[in-house]
């Protein structure tokens, strides 16, 4: 559910104007209501409306309460759900106008510290910064020049937020270090194809960062699409470092220079990453992981193996081709020079 503290929600729908506003034909159940956008893996979504496309969601739905299931026309015949269903060509399409019509994120009004915000004790705000309604604070925090916090932000005591940082729709443990223009809880990657182009997907979750957390200058830490992105305590990540929506990243963790984390991957705890590796969506880094500076991570890493290369492989096994390919490249240049 849309946290109130970082979003609006406009009134409740009846189904059949819902179905409407995402451009699907209602073919079972009327009369009823929505009140938001949820995730299927949330236990109560009476509701809420909802979208079904891969076989891993379709599982959660089957018997369940919904208030509006969106799926394509193949899908709805073969589920059994308690609620009302709108069939059409693309639910994500659906899920994305009906979430744009209900939700909207609260904007950051004025300028300097909101009347209604919350500043512990001792804590130094710099020149042009902004703190938006709502915001909260902790003890001894230093707010640098020229950052931006939203609206409901959290921020534990003792953190220290650098020089042009923005913070929005998040909520920080203590201790943090955000060092100068990283963006912490921006929208995430989320695009889907319409008939006249391609339509934002809205973003309606948030970030959550565990304590002694720090975050390098000019990183990403994008938002949820619905729940959380998560950076557990004392997580280290370097400069210039993007994180997708709905990454979750385990204690300790050390993420170097130019990483780039697609979205939904699982990051065990210990999991060392070098620079400018990247990672595809939806994979599971096991805990003590170790990836190679470069690497293209294209599939699940058990817990505690060392991986490299592109795409990634295990470490013995990338330093073992690497090593073929460069013996082959060197017979067929002295084949050239024999035949020269």
């Amino acid at each position: 559910m849309p946290d109130a503290r970082f979003y609006l929600t406009g009134e409740p729908l009846s189904v059949e104007a819902a179905a409407d506003i995402a451009g699907a034909r209602l073919v079972q159940g009327d009369g009823g209501k929505v009140t938001r956008a949820a995730d299927v893996g949330e236990p109560d979504i009476g509701e809420a409306f909802v979208f079904g496309e891969k076989k891993t969601v379709l599982a959660l739905l089957g018997g369940r309460r919904v208030g509006l299931c969106l799926l394509s026309e193949k899908n709805a015949a073969a589920l059994a759900l308690d609620g009302a269903v709108g069939v059409m060509d693309s639910p994500r399409l659906g899920f994305a106008r009906l979430a744009a019509h209900l939700h909207r994120e609260r904007p950051v009004d004025g300028e300097g510290v909101h009347p209604s915000a919350k500043l512990g004790r001792g804590v130094k705000v710099g020149a042009g910064a902004v703190i938006g309604a709502d915001a909260e604070i902790g003890e001894g925090c230093e707010i640098g020049p020229n950052v931006v916090i939203g609206p409901g932000v959290v921020i534990g005591e003792g953190s220290r937020i650098g020089a042009s940082a923005s913070i929005l729709c998040a909520i920080l443990g203590p201790r943090a270090v955000i060092l100068a223009g990283a963006r912490i809880g921006e929208p995430g990657f989320g695009f889907t194809p319409g008939p006249e182009g391609l339509v934002r997907i809205p973003q309606l979750g948030r970030v959550v960062i565990g304590e002694d957390v720090e975050v390098g200058a000019n990183s990403a830490i994008d938002r949820g699409m619905l729940g959380d992105t998560e950076v557990g305590e004392g997580v280290k990540i370097d400069n210039l470092v993007q994180i997708g929506h709905n990454v979750k990243i385990g204690r300790h963790s050390l993420l170097a220079a130019q990483v780039g984390v697609s979205g939904s991957v699982n990051i065990g705890a210990g999991v060392m990453i070098g620079g400018q590796a990247g990672l595809a969506d939806h994979l599971e880094i096991g805990d003590g992981a170790v990836i190679a500076a470069k690497s293209g991570v294209i599939s699940d890493i058990p817990a505690g193996e060392k991986w490299g290369g592109y795409p990634a492989r295990p470490m013995k096994r990338w330093l073992r081709d690497s090593a073929a390919l460069a013996r082959l490249a060197e017979t067929g240049r002295l084949k050239k020079n024999e035949r020269d």
